[in-house]
């Protein structure tokens, strides 16, 4: 028994308890991918990647407990059970082929991509990008799925694709900075994938914010429950864009006209 490469121990584990406790961290990705869908597709993993983060965690810790109920365990055999194989290493411009019409291009430049989601592991994947080519339907459908076996296969890896790609999708804001400013006495959260901000006043009345396509604005004015509704204010249109100002709970409808009348836009 002494002989037993330990290493080979642990990946023996890990295969033999795979049925039972499946990769939390592929059902998270594939999880993710779903939210994401649900939402338009256009909130990048951000707040997610916080919870699939954990998520990583959780496997991690469960392939320690797994593997480290009895003695003579190291700590390389703890991380075997609990981790994929480790694959060959990546290298900037290695093409993969990620099937059904999907081609993928490994770089370390973040310019110019939209970032969908990061595997939480670490391994030969760390450090590189995958950026995914081919058909928009294609990688809208592999973006569904999970991204295949992607995670897995490359631990650690960052998935992407190019920002008119993301664009043919409606993944992508009207805007990539916020637009205006707002007047003391408000503070604004920004959704900017979501084209939105939620605003508090000091003394907790709630309004939003909706960054609209300037070319809509006669549209959105002339109807009774928009534009032409006092609880509303509509900015004049800059740079192809235009904002409305609407009420909630805790503001009138004056406060929200002098909320509009003092936003200031960001050039």
């Amino acid at each position: 028994m002494n002989d037993i490469d330990g290493m080979q121990v642990g990946l023996a584990l890990r295969d033999r308890l795979a049925n039972e406790h499946p990769d939390l961290e592929h059902l998270a990705t594939a999880s993710l991918a779903t939210g994401v869908q649900i939402q338009r597709r256009r909130r990048m993993v951000a707040g997610a990647g916080a919870a699939a983060a954990v998520v990583g965690v959780a496997a991690l810790t469960l392939g320690l407990g797994l593997a480290g109920g009895g003695e003579g365990h190291s700590r390389g055999d703890d991380w075997a059970a609990s981790s994929p194989s480790v694959a060959p290493g990546l290298q900037v411009g290695q093409k993969l082929d990620l099937g059904d019409g999907l081609t993928g291009t490994i770089t370390t430049t973040r310019t110019g991509l939209y970032e969908m989601a990061q595997s939480t592991r670490q391994g030969s994947g760390s450090g590189f990008i995958l950026v995914v080519h081919g058909p928009t339907d294609q990688i809208n459908q592999w973006w569904s799925d999970g991204f295949g076996t992607t995670t897995e296969d490359w631990p650690g890896i960052t998935l992407a694709m190019t920002t008119a790609d993301a664009e043919a999708l409606g993944m992508l804001g009207k805007v990539d900075k916020t637009p205006v400013t707002v007047p003391d006495g408000w503070t604004c959260e920004w959704y900017l994938a979501d084209d939105k901000a939620d605003c508090r006043s000091a003394d907790g009345g709630v309004a939003g914010l909706v960054i609209r396509d300037a070319d809509e604005r006669a549209a959105w004015l002339a109807s009774p429950d928009k534009g032409d509704d006092p609880s509303v204010y509509t900015t004049e249109p800059h740079k192809g864009i235009f904002i409305s100002v609407q009420g909630g709970h805790g503001t009138t409808d004056a406060e929200i006209q002098e909320l509009g009348e003092r936003l200031t836009w960001v050039d």
